[in-house]
């Protein structure tokens, strides 16, 4: 619940002014690497290939891609990995994003198109193997 409000409370800060996040870990990068620091602004919509910032299931704030989105108990949830990263993540619900990192990066519609179609053809498989 103190989450729920801090999150609220920081994405009602950064509608004003985009907010400066530190990222810490190796998820993204090249993209990002450890101590970078990005800003992060809420958006309308988010688009595959945006890397987004969201508050994840244990509470920390994770700067991964988007990959797409999926259904989650009658809502779109977001689907995300880290670049460097293997698997997806969780679904993410939409309330837990907090917005879009500014970073460069042309090959980020790439990427999540790839990593979008890799699932899905992983699925297809596992349904066939059935």
């Amino acid at each position: 619940m103190a989450n729920d409000k801090l999150l609220d409370t920081l994405r009602d800060l950064a509608r004003e002014h985009p907010l400066e996040v530190e990222v810490h870990g190796g998820c993204m990068e090249p993209l990002l690497i450890d101590g970078e620091r990005v800003k992060v602004a809420p958006s309308r919509f988010y688009w595959p290939g945006d890397v987004i910032v969201f508050r994840a299931a244990d509470g920390r704030l994770l700067a991964h891609r988007l990959l797409g989105y999926r259904p989650l108990h009658g809502r779109l949830a977001c689907v995300t990995r880290g670049d460097g990263c293997v698997v997806a993540d969780a679904p993410v619900p939409l309330s837990q994003v907090l917005g879009r990192a500014a970073v460069a990066g042309p090959s980020g519609r790439f990427l999540a198109v790839a990593g979008w179609l890799r699932l899905v053809v992983r699925r297809l498989v596992r349904r066939r193997e059935r």
